[in-house]
């Protein structure tokens, strides 16, 4: 009867310290996955802003382009120039005004 009622103590003290460790297992579980849902949200944000940077930097180089598409086509043409027969110096190609 002894032996019947210290198996009895000795398992409900054992399950009781086994369902302590599984609580305290499944805490620092549910710590670890808090953590790490944490960190995932964190790098979806920075994601979502550098996301939202890229799209301005990709809008202002288009306009970039625009831009520079209407000043080449605004812009004079290259100057042409002559070498001089006697020093070799560049000269330009329009016919400069008579001295009087």
């Amino acid at each position: 009867m002894n032996l019947w009622i210290a198996k009895k103590v000795l398992g409900g003290i054992t399950t009781k310290v086994m369902k302590a460790r599984e609580l305290r297992l499944l805490k620092k579980g549910n710590k670890k996955r808090d953590d790490h849902e944490i960190q995932i949200k964190q790098q979806q944000k920075t994601i979502n802003k550098q996301g939202k940077i890229i799209e301005e930097n990709e809008k202002d180089i288009a306009i970039m382009k625009v831009k520079i598409a209407t000043l080449e086509k605004d812009s004079h043409p290259p100057q042409e120039f002559i070498c001089c027969r006697r020093c070799g110096c560049k000269i330009n190609k329009t016919k400069s005004k008579k001295r009087r």
